[in-house]
């Protein structure tokens, strides 16, 4: 049982983790249909028509989150703080050895219902349970079956914690609470719900870690650059700063807290220069018109979803491009010949959606001239309440600890789109308003 993980007999090289092992029933699933498709969804979706580098898949990055997240899992079990002793499994047991593979299988599960080009269209086309709901749909699909049957014969899924259902554990930590409760009603155990964070944790998930790094290194743009591994050695199961000795919550060591500044600082630069940048706006934006032209009523299966990737639309596009009775033809001939493509720009926080109605009234702009979208309010202050561990025990929340973390924005800009011919009269409006 204890060699089924020390010693995995499969390995494949990775160009940011290096060699990453995987053994037999791993082996089983990164073989299968559903994850095998992964090699044909783009990480950051057609931002390579900008970033030429920018071709990395979620293939890769869902193997490098499975080794950063056993990474994370081993040390956080290891670095184990006296008041928090009994809450821990004990390396070696029959709970960490469950509980890594548990963590090592969701994390390969993932990323499994991504649309083709990632998240380019999801919002329109997959409604407010996201890529999540399809995820746990393709985990439960005849495609998986085989991988589960051979998981379930594993001898520390049989042998031991025969009260829990691997299948549901896998489930519940590749989407994390938040959307495990918006689909089943169902809430997270104290212990599921540290797990869960390793993967998908908004702060310090391995979900964000790589593709933050990854992202860096594949389109050359080096602000995504972090010093990852001492955030990973900081990693501690601690009694929360606020709610009281008796809640854990993913923190730090103090040690940390310099790795965790660069962190909040690399994904705020990323989303300036790359994930918010105007170029890869403006081609998303054409992309998502004829991908809702397209594809909205063709993802009402799991068969009909997995037989669609970034092959496929891009197909379809450059046929769309050339036929004008096609639906999406405009949209299909800006990404294809990059001619006549939108401009987008980011709008001044005053402006809202009554002002850009306004204007396209007074212009006479119809409606495949202009459009426009508007994101949340921002997060609040407190999503930095993760615990610091200072010297002798003392416990504090990260914003006390640190100037930077509350001084790093993190809210996303506001977005218009408007033809070329029509630019210059939007960039007046918004410059006098």
């Amino acid at each position: 049982m204890v060699k089924d993980f020390l010693y995995a007999d499969k390995k494949i090289y990775d160009s940011i983790h290096g060699f990453i092992p995987f053994d037999e029933y791993e082996k089983e699933l990164i073989d299968s249909l559903p994850f095998q498709r992964l090699h044909y969804i783009h990480q950051l979706g057609i931002a390579y028509l900008v970033y030429p580098g920018a071709t990395h898949t979620r293939f890769e990055h869902s193997l490098g989150v499975m080794a950063l997240a056993t990474l994370m899992f081993e040390k956080i079990c290891k670095s184990v703080r006296p008041d928090v002793f009994h809450f821990v499994p004990r390396k070696g047991s029959a709970d960490f050895l469950y509980w890594r593979r548990v963590i090592r299988m969701a994390a390969l599960c993932h990323d499994l219902g991504h649309l083709p080009f990632s998240h380019v269209a999801e919002k329109d086309l997959l409604g407010p349970f996201g890529h999540e709901n399809w995820t746990l749909k393709i985990i439960d699909s005849p495609y998986m079956e085989p991988v589960w049957d051979k998981l379930k014969k594993c001898p520390n899924c049989i042998e031991e914690l025969v009260d829990r259902n691997v299948i549901e554990d896998i489930k519940k930590i590749s989407v994390g609470e938040k959307k495990w409760q918006e689909v089943t009603g169902q809430a997270f155990s104290p212990w599921e719900r540290i797990v869960s964070e390793v993967i998908t944790g908004d702060f310090f998930g391995a979900d964000r870690i790589d593709y933050l790094i990854r992202d860096a290194k594949s389109t050359g743009v080096a602000y995504g650059l972090f010093d990852y591994h001492q955030l990973i050695e900081s990693l501690r199961i601690l009694p929360s700063a606020d709610r009281g000795a008796d809640e854990l919550q993913l923190g730090i060591d103090e040690n940390g807290l310099e790795s965790s500044e660069a962190l909040l600082l690399a994904r705020h630069f990323m989303h300036r220069r790359i994930y918010q940048y105007s170029s890869v706006k403006a081609y998303n934006f054409h992309l998502r018109r004829y991908m809702m032209a397209n594809y909205a009523k063709k993802l009402e299966n799991v068969d009909e979803f997995l037989s669609l990737s970034d092959t496929d639309v891009i197909s379809a596009l450059n046929k769309a491009a050339k036929d004008p009775k096609l639906p999406g033809h405009a949209d299909a001939k800006c990404v294809i010949y990059r001619k006549h493509r939108f401009r987008a720009i980011a709008l001044p926080d005053h402006i809202s959606a009554d002002d850009l109605k306004q204007f396209k009234s007074f212009h006479k702009l119809e409606d495949n001239e202009i459009d426009w979208e508007f994101h949340k309010a921002d997060l609040p202050p407190d999503r930095l309440c993760f615990p610091v561990s200072r010297r002798h025990f003392l416990i504090e929340k990260a914003k006390d600890c640190s100037d930077l973390l509350l001084k790093v924005p993190s809210r996303k800009e506001n977005w218009v789109y408007i033809s070329p011919e029509r630019d210059l009269e939007l960039v007046n409006f918004l410059e006098n308003s």
